[in-house]
């Protein structure tokens, strides 16, 4: 399984007011919320591909990964879905 460490909004410094978190959901208030940037967790990714050991599922359609239990999106070059990545065990403090 993947591990990443993460960080939270606080120990990056960034803003965590209610209004900017319903606005933005969250998602851009830090680009490295674990401690990576999306592109970092792609290329990571992509190496354990290569490998054959990627627990997440490729759609080449859309040049996407994706989760295996349900295949929601996980993550592309731009972004990543940093919550859902940590609420199914791929990150861990």
């Amino acid at each position: 399984m993947a591990v990443w460490q993460m960080y939270s909004l606080l120990e990056l410094g960034c803003e965590t007011s209610t209004e900017s978190h319903h606005m933005n959901l969250g998602y851009d208030l830090c680009e490295v919320r674990s401690g990576l940037s999306a592109e970092e967790l792609w290329n990571v990714e992509k190496y354990f591909r290569e490998q054959g050991v990627s627990e997440f599922v490729y759609d080449q359609q859309l040049d996407v990964l994706r989760f295996p239990e349900d295949g929601r999106f996980a993550c592309c070059r731009e972004f990543a879905d940093w919550e859902r990545l940590q609420e199914l065990g791929y990150l861990h403090f």
